[in-house]
C-alpha cells in the first residue's frame, strides 16, 4: 500500500513497527475477527486478547528495555504477507485523535522512512493515492483502530 514512499528494504532493516517496549504497547495492531482467525491459523501459539470489540496480541509483562516482537514476525518479515492487519498495512500512518478529539491521519515521526518527507508531501501522497478516504472510512467502521493522541506523531490529514 505504501511502497511508493516506503521501500520494503527500508522496513526490513528497521522493524521498529513490529517490536514493542512497555511504553508503546498501545501501538499493538488491532485485529478484527477475520484477521484474528487468520492469525490463529498461521500461528496457533499466538495468544490473543479482546480489546474494544476486536482482538490484539497478548503481551507478557515487560521489564526495563525488554521488547515484545510480534508473533507474526520472522527472519524474512511478516508471515501474514498480503493479509497483514490493517494497522500494519498503513504503518507508519495511524488513525489518531487530535487534541480536540477529531479523528486525523498521523505519521510516526520516529519512523526512519518518513523522516525525508514533509507533512505536505505526505498529505499529497494520501490524497493522490486515495488513501485518506479509505483510512477514515475504515476508522468509522472499526473505531478500535483510532489511537489516542501521541506527540511522537505528525498530524498529516
Amino acid at each position: 500500500m505504501l511502497k511508493k514512499i516506503l521501500s520494503p528494504e527500508t522496513c526490513a532493516k528497521c522493524r521498529i513497527c513490529c517490536q514493542f517496549d512497555r511504553t508503546d504497547l498501545w501501538e499493538m495492531p488491532m485485529l478484527p475477527e477475520e484477521t484474528a482467525a487468520q492469525v490463529r491459523q498461521k500461528q496457533p501459539d499466538a495468544v490473543l486478547c479482546a480489546v474494544d470489540g476486536e482482538e490484539t496480541f497478548s503481551v507478557p509483562p515487560l521489564e526495563g528495555s525488554a521488547l515484545f516482537a510480534c508473533p507474526m514476525l520472522c527472519e524474512t518479515g511478516c508471515t501474514m504477507g498480503t493479509e497483514k492487519p490493517f494497522d500494519c498495512k498503513i504503518w507508519p500512518f495511524r488513525l489518531m485523535y487530535d487534541t480536540d478529539g477529531r479523528v486525523r491521519i498521523a505519521a510516526a515521526a520516529y519512523c526512519p522512512g518518513m523522516q525525508p518527507y514533509t507533512d505536505a508531501q505526505l498529505h499529497d501522497f494520501l490524497a493522490e493515492e486515495g488513501l485518506a478516504s479509505q483510512l477514515l472510512a475504515y476508522g468509522t467502521d472499526h473505531p478500535a483502530h483510532i489511537k489516542p493522541y501521541d506527540k511522537a506523531y505528525r498530524m498529516i490529514w
